[in-house]
């Protein structure tokens, strides 16, 4: 088995291991105090955050796709470029799908006192599909970038999840499920159009 194979085969079955776990959870009744606790911390931060995190969420929105495929383009990597592209779109799409699996309304469904710091389209929390796109993004691109890059497409997924409880749309099993969504998507998106 190719390294880059293993590496793919690797990440698609994280990715399925955290998309499931975080399913069967968040079917179960009620939100467990870890959960709450993770949220509340996010939820309750200072507004100073507002702009730098509000910023940098914008790597999990469906107009980053666009971007990111451009940026490789230009660069001269057109199948990474396809790759960002197609699988930015595809989880994208697939995260709007898979929220009916979950059926856990937003946190303002769920629980009282949430600091709403946007507009919230759509009343299902699970799976967050900014963070399956952020991860989307770093996975695809992580080999085809330079190490000194690496630490920004973490801090910019990280930051994505943790911005969408600073503004109120997810709980945290809603930002695993995401993350497993990316994981899965971007090894097959590496595997079928990249380099």
């Amino acid at each position: 088995m190719s390294r880059s194979l293993g590496r793919d085969t690797g990440s698609f079955l994280a990715g399925a291991a955290l998309f499931g776990a975080s399913l069967v959870q968040v079917r179960r009744s009620g939100i467990g105090p870890i959960e709450e606790e993770i949220f509340r911390a996010a939820n309750d931060a200072t507004d100073a955050l507002t702009i730098p995190v509000r910023s940098v969420m914008q790597m999990g929105t469906f107009g980053s796709v666009p971007a990111v495929s451009a940026v490789a383009l230009l660069a001269g990597k057109p199948r990474l470029a396809a790759a960002l592209g197609v699988g930015g779109t595809a989880a994208w799409v697939l995260a709007k799908q898979a929220k009916v699996l979950g059926g856990r309304p937003r946190p303002e469904g769920v629980l009282m006192d949430v600091r709403t710091r946007e507009k919230i389209d759509g009343d299902l929390g699970w799976l967050s599909g900014h963070t399956a796109v952020a991860t989307t993004i770093a996975i695809t691109g992580w080999p085809a970038t330079p190490r000194w890059s690496h630490p920004l497409l973490v801090t910019g997924t990280l930051t994505t999840a943790f911005g969408r409880m600073f503004v109120g749309a997810h709980l945290p099993l809603d930002l695993v499920g995401g993350a497993g969504l990316g994981m899965m998507v971007s090894a097959v998106a590496r595997r079928l159009l990249g380099d």
